[in-house]
């Protein structure tokens, strides 16, 4: 079961304003915040609803918050590959699946190129070498 008190539960609002600073090129104010996940998500938040995500965040440890006079600016302190490991982790475990059922389910939803399958391949093909050394 999903446990709520683990460091790296997050809503899917704090997700989706986390998701807006991972894929920012530099650290954000709440303003560009508001903005991001607005226009990418359709929302209509407003900046005090955004802020108490953000607070969430810091509390989290998820994010860093640096005052430069009256604004704040807010650093990732957590990378999105680190939670998207989590992330998958959870959803396996949550689901009872194997790495091999989570990937015939996903590709029988999605489909896939002749170009990820390769990619698949060699990632697998990477993997056993690595284990076999």
């Amino acid at each position: 079961m999903i446990d709520r008190t683990n460091r790296y539960y997050l809503t899917t609002a704090e997700m989706l304003v986390m998701r807006a600073i991972w894929l920012a090129d530099h650290d954000m104010v709440l303003s560009e915040v508001v903005k991001a996940c607005n226009a990418v998500y359709e929302k209509n938040w407003k900046p005090q609803t955004v802020s108490t995500y953000l607070s969430h965040l810091v509390q989290k440890e998820f994010l860093r918050m640096d005052r430069n006079g009256k604004i704040y600016s807010y650093h990732p302190i957590v990378k999105a590959q680190e939670y998207m490991k989590y992330d998958v982790q959870n959803f396996v475990e949550f689901w009872g699946l194997t790495p091999a059922e989570m990937m015939k389910n996903y590709l029988a939803i999605r489909g896939s190129s002749k170009e990820e399958r390769d990619e698949l391949r060699a990632s697998i093909a990477k993997m056993e070498e690595e284990q076999s050394k």
